[in-house]
């Protein structure tokens, strides 16, 4: 028979075992280390087009993102309206810190020269509220674009909002 002295260790032994088991467990690493992934509402300027709006999408690409090295990557899609009909762009990014490299296409086969590169500055900022802000400020390069010789290139932002948690 245990005397008092030693059920109180022996749960003292196995509360600490229990405690220090939980405490082992490591947390699985976010999905999206840089927490850019969304929807982002985008507006820019494009030397041919002139001005334009779009949708962007950022999907995280979890087997190949490394959340200890602060690398993200993704896959994009990009709806642009323009006055014919909406134009979508399919891609891929890359970031690190506040840089997200891109590269992008245009989904229309008939638009085979239409694709380029991108490189965005990347800032996050929260509000009184709790409301997170993501900001991707965008230049981009299309060697090919329109077939004509010259080279496309312009500019964008785009903005995810995220409300905060009550």
């Amino acid at each position: 028979m245990m005397s008092r002295v030693t059920a109180k260790r022996s749960m003292s032994v196995v509360a600490w075992g229990v405690m220090g088991g939980f405490c082992g467990l490591t947390m699985a690493a976010p999905a999206d280390p840089l927490q850019i992934a969304g929807t982002y509402e985008c507006s820019g300027y494009d030397r041919h087009d002139g001005a334009y709006k779009g949708v962007l999408t950022l999907t995280t690409d979890e087997s190949a993102s490394h959340a200890e090295q602060g690398f993200g990557a993704y896959q994009l899609t990009f709806r642009v309206e323009t006055s014919a009909a909406p134009v979508t762009y399919s891609g891929y990014g890359a970031a690190k810190g506040q840089t997200l490299a891109l590269y992008f296409a245009n989904d229309d086969a008939s638009a085979a020269k239409d694709y380029g590169i991108g490189l965005a500055t990347l800032t996050q900022d929260q509000d009184a509220q709790g409301t997170y802000t993501t900001t991707l400020h965008k230049s981009y390069y299309q060697p090919h674009y329109m077939n004509n010789g010259v080279a496309g290139r312009g500019t964008e932002s785009c903005v995810k909002t995220v409300a905060g948690k009550a």
